[in-house]
């Protein structure tokens, strides 16, 4: 949770990560060996039917560009293609543009927008209305841009 208060301007409440656990998607961290074991990163993949859906990835700011996102990226691409999905789809906040940039460097495409898809309040208590840009990126096969 300290990760995602850290990074996000609307953070996934705890219910939403147990949420997720309990459901079985597949919840993968990583920690480093040098600050005890410390979670430096994780993400949340939903696998279903020969699609695979990144609900988040997140990386400590201490951490961050350091290609660990990437290395996330690569591990949830084979679970992906183990799961025999053929897609792997996200939603990204249109201002997130390290993230935009990072999607795609590892081939993924916008194909489309969800119109006030994150909803929030700024440090000065106004309400933010957020559009998200849809992603996808081909799991097996070559990958042809739209």
């Amino acid at each position: 949770m300290t990760i995602e208060q850290k990074i996000y301007p609307n953070p996934w409440p705890l219910k939403t990560m147990q949420d997720c656990l309990n459901a079985g998607y597949q919840c993968i961290k990583g920690t480093s060996e040098s600050t005890g074991d410390e979670i430096i990163c994780y993400a949340f993949l939903m696998i279903g039917f020969e699609e695979s859906n990144l609900l988040n990835i997140s990386v400590n700011p201490n951490y961050q560009r350091q290609a660990i996102a990437s290395r996330l990226l690569h591990h949830l691409f084979l679970l992906s293609k183990i799961n025999q999905a053929k897609h792997m789809w996200l939603e990204v906040r249109e201002s997130n543009h390290a993230a935009i940039n990072l999607y795609k460097k590892q081939h993924f495409y916008p194909i489309g927008k969800r119109k006030n898809y994150y909803i929030y309040k700024d440090s000065q208590g106004k309400v933010i209305k957020e559009h998200a840009i849809i992603m996808s990126r081909k799991i097996i096969g070559k990958q042809k841009s739209p």
